[in-house]
């Protein structure tokens, strides 16, 4: 008997896995991962920021992956439904494109405005040596 849905979690995680396995070969993921390299220390170590800065830093920087595998799975679905060129393919998969660039938006507005939070926090409360930066 399977009434905790353990069954149904283990498969959910396995379609999951491989489906990171899928979009794994995407160039844009493997760069987008790179950018987390350096953005996510920067998220948890930078001066100034609040827990709440340093949780949706990190959770804008998980848009990016998730919807290159959400634009992954409409490219992959359209070529699977209209193998040659169609009208329709193009503009459903110019719409993923841009769900991608709309979340990249997004990501260089937040991640703007927490760098401006970090440079105003030294500035306000002086260079880790005592001195005021605007001094």
């Amino acid at each position: 008997m399977d009434f905790l849905g353990l069954r149904h979690l283990k498969q959910s995680f396995s379609c999951a896995f491989a489906g990171f396995a899928v979009v794994w070969h995407e160039t844009a993921l493997k760069q987008e991962l790179v950018i987390g390299l350096f953005a996510l220390p920067f998220a948890w170590l930078a001066p100034g920021l609040t827990l709440l800065w340093r949780v949706f830093l990190t959770l804008c920087w998980l848009g990016l992956p998730t919807m290159e595998a959400v634009n992954t799975a409409i490219e992959t679905v359209v070529n699977l439904v209209s193998p040659e060129w169609n009208p329709l393919a193009k503009k459903a998969k110019d719409l993923g494109g841009a769900a991608v660039a709309c979340v990249c938006l997004a990501n260089l507005i937040v991640w703007g405005a927490a760098i401006y939070k970090v440079l105003d926090w030294l500035v306000t409360i002086g260079a880790p040596f005592g001195r005021s930066v605007a001094a």
